[in-house]
């Protein structure tokens, strides 16, 4: 009788086996649960940060990882940086991923957003990431402050939407049909029907 009380124990001894079982089992499930958590976590980190060259810190690694984390939750986006020196492929369209290119040896950045992104932040904001904003930090080559400015510019645009004239605003006619209601102005890109 292993598993079996004695039959001269004292009377809770039963019961503080069942008990002990019990934490045991839950131990068990716990750090398996914490096992695949960080597991998890693990693989899509390796996922967000793809440098083939090893051309950016851990530190800098972890910081692109912490804004992807800070994206997912506040945004529901997804974030992707490719750092190669081989040349960039351009990513598929993706509805809710970032996609993030940097070729410091050919100076050359790609950012592909989400569309829906780039219509609220306005067609303008990516081509001045992909053309204007880069060329000081190519020219002093210093290439990753000028990335983690990108993606602090890509954050706050994000996290304050303002009209074309850099501010936000909202009035009391610019009211949608129906008494609907909406987070601000969006940008006008043109008419729908072109």
């Amino acid at each position: 009788m292993p598993f079996g009380v004695r039959p001269d124990a004292a009377p809770w001894e039963g019961l503080l086996r069942a008990l002990g079982m019990i934490f045991v089992f839950m131990g068990v499930i716990w750090l398996f649960w914490k096992h695949n958590q960080r597991t998890i976590e693990m693989l899509d980190s390796h996922q967000v940060v793809v440098d083939r060259d090893d051309m950016l810190t851990d530190a800098q690694k972890q910081s692109v990882r912490d804004l992807s984390r800070a994206l997912k939750s506040s945004f529901g986006l997804d974030l992707r940086l490719v750092v190669s020196a081989d040349g960039l492929t351009r990513p598929p369209l993706d509805t809710k991923t970032i996609h993030i290119g940097l070729d410091p040896e050919g100076e050359t950045f790609q950012v592909v957003l989400p569309p829906i992104v780039e219509r609220a932040l306005g067609r303008g904001f990516t081509a001045y990431l992909r053309d204007d904003h880069f060329a000081p930090y190519w020219a002093s080559g210093n290439w990753q402050r000028g990335l983690g400015e990108a993606l602090s510019l890509i954050w706050d645009a994000l996290s304050n939407p303002e009209d074309e004239h850099g501010e936000y605003s909202h009035g009391a006619d610019d009211a949608p049909p129906r008494g609907g209601s909406y987070r601000g102005v969006v940008r006008n890109e043109g008419t729908f029907n072109e």
